[in-house]
């Protein structure tokens, strides 16, 4: 029974400890930009292939996600993205496709329905262009005066109280 109960405590705390790990890994892989830039008048080109300007629709801050159908990474964070959007309406969640066509984006958001994002495609590699990357999926964080400051090369838990809270203290 000692046995049994002293097992139970261990594994507890394992996953107690694995847990808040992946938090704090979270905020880490943040990267602060060191020559933070400007991007008003970012041209975006949305999915019924209308343009607009990212100045369109002031935000408290802007999360700009570059992403593929073909990138596994990239789905598993979609489901955070759209969370964060829900949970925090000031804020714009902006996806740009990185597909060879907006179709396979388009099918993607058929049958993923993560409503409350932003879905942009990138035809030209205009935007693409204007930020730096080294894979997918890569995310800017922008602030309201279209200063990017930070970014994140791969997944993080976006919808997560740590991220939030980093969020809401920068």
């Amino acid at each position: 029974m000692i046995k049994k109960k002293l097992i139970s405590l261990i594994t507890l705390l394992f996953l107690f400890h694995l847990t808040s790990n992946l938090i704090s890994n979270d905020i880490e892989k943040i990267q602060i930009i060191k020559e933070p830039y400007y991007i008003n008048n970012l041209e975006l080109m949305n999915y019924k292939e209308n343009y607009t300007l990212l100045d369109d629709k002031p935000a408290s801050y802007f999360i700009i996600n570059f992403w593929a159908s073909w990138c596994a990474p990239c789905i598993k964070e979609m489901k955070s993205l759209n969370s964060l959007q829900k949970k925090m309406p000031s804020i714009r969640v902006i996806t740009i496709s990185q597909d060879k066509s907006l179709d396979l984006a388009k099918n993607f958001f058929k049958k993923n329905k993560h409503k409350a994002l932003e879905k942009y495609f990138d035809k030209d590699k205009k935007i693409l262009s204007k930020f730096s990357l080294r894979g997918l999926p890569t995310t800017f964080i922008v602030n309201k005066d279209y200063k990017v400051f930070a970014k994140v090369e791969g997944i993080i838990e976006w919808d997560s109280k740590s991220f939030m809270s980093w969020l809401n203290e920068n």
